[in-house]
């Protein structure tokens, strides 16, 4: 299966690939992370062969057809936090535009609910 066939999914220590024509789970990786909360949410990356996958301070890489856990990094002295990847030439997680798509969609919802309240 090539790359472009296959949709990722990080979530609740786990990373999924599913295939893109009928939704069959091809492989599901559980993978660790540190104990501060916040593991569930996985920031992806990926190139033609590898995933990597960051969680809860601990960086993942797996191989992209089998799911196969290669190696991690636990990331010594740089704590927990929301981590961006970038692999060059394939783009960065989480992606800028569509983090652009959701800040006005967020700024709407919170006016339609402070106008709601007001009423």
């Amino acid at each position: 299966m090539k790359a472009n066939d296959i949709l990722l999914l990080g979530l609740k220590h786990k990373v999924t690939a599913i295939a893109k024509s009928d939704g069959h789970h091809i492989w599901s990786t559980e993978i660790r992370g540190g104990l501060i909360s916040g593991g569930d949410f996985i920031t992806l990356a990926c190139d033609d062969s590898h995933v990597f996958a960051y969680s809860g301070g601990h960086l993942h890489c797996l191989e992209l057809s089998s799911g196969q856990l290669l190696w991690t990094d636990e990331l010594p002295g740089y704590g927990f936090g929301l981590a961006s990847l970038c692999v060059p030439g394939y783009g960065a997680a989480p992606d800028n535009a569509a983090l652009k798509q959701l800040i006005p969609q967020r700024d709407a919802e919170a006016v339609g609910a402070a106008t709601t309240a007001a009423t």
